[in-house]
């Protein structure tokens, strides 16, 4: 194993694919021990920025590919911890049951809230490998290579008077290998273990499912009361979360490398929020036009941003809000509108290079660019867009 390490040290720069076509020059390692440096070279390759803690432990173990490609991210698994430690339904003490462990990234960093973490995974040698990992970071996790059930959540939870987390992150893939992003569809059956899990009393549970889900419909389904958490990372919804026997609140965070924004609301309060909207041939130029952070399109808060911040949307469809004055204390993009058209030919007087977006507009993005004819690139931005119910064309510039 020294020598496996010594290995993966010295080769951890290389390029993995040509590592990989160089079999024959390392003929004192066996294949399946070249395979596992290359597993490892190319693991903390993939992952060094998306795991940071992780590259930087001495001898850390890597799974395949796929694993690492499912896997948290260390940004999410922290926001995770962190929910836990703030929620006063999941308030410390507190025992922390990953029934869905896999590469284990979310048992590591959401061990840190609990008093006591099992760790449970069905794949014998991917719970090897997070064994192996949470003994090197010197983690007191108690790890259980078998598949979950509620019998064993019965038996950890017997004569435990802390109040519990069973966090579960279901596999979305059939036995064929694709996609599923219906509830029951998932393993483990999360429906039928919520179920169960509502009669005991000191039992929340942590749900983790596909961000392309309607967290409307999973919560009908469930039933109960849930709190709604979806999370961006960098302007792309990453996960959504939903934290039992809550209030019903919606969560949208937008997290990035250096901060965290918050806009949280009930679902009455977007139902019932006035909305201004931009009035035909409103003299747009000059006004700032912002973009919601995609966590907050998620968590469906149209109508709630327009009231909070004395904003003027587009279009009852056009998620594109208006203001005179720069809003810097909202998660998302902002432009400033330099000048407003019609047609293709007057963007082309104006503008010889720019980024093209659309949003609710009568062509999709890749055929309007091909329309205005502009190089790709710079600070200028064309959004095609419908604005009180007619299709325009922004010229733009991106000021956040």
């Amino acid at each position: 194993m020294a020598d496996l390490k010594q290995f993966v040290a010295a080769h951890q720069d290389y390029d993995v694919a040509l590592l990989a076509l160089q079999r024959e020059r390392y003929p004192m390692l066996s294949d399946s021990d070249f395979r596992f440096c290359v597993q490892q070279i190319d693991g903390r390759q993939r992952t060094k920025d998306k795991l940071p803690t992780f590259a930087a432990i001495d001898s850390w173990l890597y799974p395949p590919r796929l694993n690492l490609e499912q896997c948290s991210s260390e940004r999410t698994a922290r926001y995770k911890t962190s929910l836990l430690t703030a929620n006063p339904l999941t308030a410390s003490p507190l025992t922390l049951i990953d029934a869905t462990g896999g590469y284990g990234v979310d048992t590591f960093f959401m061990s840190e809230a609990a008093d006591e973490t099992h760790y449970f995974e069905q794949n014998t040698e991917l719970a090897a490998i997070a064994e192996h990992n949470f003994c090197l970071a010197g983690k007191a996790i108690h790890c259980h290579p078998e598949p979950f059930d509620l019998a064993q959540l019965r038996h950890l939870t017997a004569d435990n008077q802390r109040p519990t987390v069973l966090y579960l992150d279901p596999a979305r893939r059939d036995s064929h290998g694709g996609k599923v992003f219906r509830l029951e569809d998932c393993t483990p059956n999360v429906v039928d273990i919520v179920r169960s899990v509502r009669e005991m009393a000191r039992v929340r549970v942590l749900l983790k499912l596909s961000p392309m889900l309607d967290y409307h419909q999973a919560i009908v389904q469930l039933g109960g009361n849930w709190d709604v958490y979806v999370v961006s990372v960098n302007g792309e919804v990453k996960e959504l979360l939903l934290l039992s026997d809550g209030t019903g609140m919606i969560h949208a965070i937008a997290l990035t490398d250096s901060a965290e924004q918050v806009f949280a609301f009930m679902p009455e309060e977007e139902s019932s929020a006035e909305v201004q909207y931009i009035v035909a041939d409103a003299p747009l130029a000059g006004m700032y036009v912002y973009e919601p952070d995609a966590a907050l399109l998620k968590a469906g808060a149209f109508r709630l941003i327009s009231s909070r911040y004395g904003l003027r949307k587009a279009d009852k469809n056009t998620h594109l809000y208006f203001s005179n004055i720069s809003q810097s204390d909202l998660s998302g993009r902002t432009w400033q509108v330099l000048g407003v058209y019609t047609r293709a030919k007057e963007v082309g007087r104006v503008c010889t290079r720019a980024s093209v977006l659309t949003r609710n507009y009568v062509l999709p993005a890749d055929i309007l660019r091909k329309q205005l004819r502009l190089k790709d690139g710079g600070d200028d931005y064309i959004i095609g867009c419908r604005i009180a119910d007619k299709p325009l064309l922004l010229h733009c510039r991106r000021i956040q």
